[in-house]
């Protein structure tokens, strides 16, 4: 299983990654990605036809919807 990578990579300067970038730090479809982005499940900006995501929000909302965990 995929985890998150925490390791910076050079488009960290703006927190702003392509959905390519993305897919490569969630272990989780392609078409998964663009169901949550079309259904608000997770933030993003669309820029003419590009679509970029603020990592930092990316991450806080995959924590927020985390599940288990506790004893």
């Amino acid at each position: 299983m995929k985890t998150f990578e925490r390791t910076p990579k050079n488009d960290e300067a703006t927190g702003f990654l392509n959905e390519k970038q993305v897919l490569e730090r969630i272990p989780v479809s392609r078409r998964t990605l663009c169901h949550w982005r079309k259904t608000g499940r997770i933030p993003f900006v669309k820029m003419g036809a590009r679509v970029i995501f603020h990592w930092p929000n990316v991450e806080a909302t995959l924590l927020r919807l985390q599940q288990g965990g506790g004893l």
